[in-house]
C-alpha cells in the first residue's frame, strides 16, 4: 500500500506554527510521518524557517527533513538536535558523500532528492548506501507549481532498476495526478498545498478515493 506523507513548506513561524496545528487536529495524521521543508534561498531562490522553529511547534509524528541547500552537511547537526529522524537531501548539491556517511552515523535515515532534469545515473554510487530516493515533480522552492508529467518516466525507470530504497515523489500532487502516480510504482507520495487547502481530512479522503478507483 502506497504511503501518504503530509508536508509542510514555511516561510515564517507564524505559517509552521498554523500548519502544525492542523496536522495536529486531523483524524487522520495521528501517526507516521510529516515531511518538512528548508530552503536557504541560495540552492532555491527561496528562503524558508529555521530548524530551531521546529522545536517550539511539537507535532506528534516522525519528522523527515528535506533541506533544498546547497550545503546539507552543514544542516545535519541542528536537524539532529531537533529531532528529526530522517533526513533526504539533494544529489545536485554539494558534498553528497560525506552528508550521507555523516547522517548514518548520527542514526538516521538518508535518502536522496533528484530534480527532473537530473539524469537517473548520478544515483548509481549512492544507491547501496541510502534508503529512499525522493523524485521531484515541481521544480523545488515554490508550492503550487504545475506538475511535470516527466518525473513519472523517470518513477518507472527507477523501479526497473530494482534497487533496494522506497522510492517517492514530491511535488504539486493532487486528485486529477495521483491515480498515474501510484500506478508508475512509488513507495510514498508527500502532499502539502493540496491537503492544506480546505479541510484536510476531507481533501486526504478524496485521494484516497480516487487511488482505490
Amino acid at each position: 500500500m502506497v504511503q501518504i506523507i503530509p508536508a509542510i513548506l514555511s516561510t515564517s513561524e507564524d505559517d509552521y506554527a498554523r500548519d502544525v496545528s492542523r496536522y495536529q487536529k486531523s483524524s487522520f495524521f495521528q501517526e507516521g510521518w510529516v515531511h518538512i521543508d528548508f530552503m536557504d534561498n541560495i540552492f532555491v531562490p527561496n528562503k524558508s524557517i529555521e530548524p530551531p522553529v521546529i522545536a517550539k511547534h511539537p507535532i506528534n509524528l516522525h519528522k523527515e527533513a528535506h533541506p533544498m541547500v546547497l550545503h546539507p552537511l552543514q544542516w545535519v547537526d541542528s536537524l539532529v538536535k531537533v529531532g528529526f529522524e530522517r533526513i533526504i537531501f539533494h544529489i545536485e548539491a554539494a558534498d553528497t558523500s560525506e552528508c550521507i556517511e555523516y547522517i548514518k552515523s548520527q542514526g538516521l535515515e538518508v535518502g536522496l532528492a533528484i530534480n527532473n532534469k537530473t539524469p537517473m545515473e548520478k544515483l548509481t554510487p549512492f544507491i547501496a548506501k541510502i534508503d529512499v530516493v525522493l523524485v521531484m515533480s515541481i521544480i523545488p522552492g515554490f508550492q503550487g507549481q504545475p506538475f511535470i508529467h516527466e518525473s513519472l518516466d523517470k518513477i518507472r525507470k527507477l523501479k526497473s532498476k530494482e534497487w533496494k530504497v522506497r522510492i517517492g515523489i514530491d511535488g504539486a500532487v493532487k486528485d486529477d495526478n495521483i491515480r498515474e502516480i501510484v500506478d508508475a510504482g512509488v513507495d510514498f507520495i508527500t502532499v502539502g498545498s493540496y491537503l492544506l487547502k480546505g479541510d484536510i481530512d476531507e481533501n486526504l479522503e478524496k485521494l484516497w478515493e480516487v487511488i482505490n478507483e
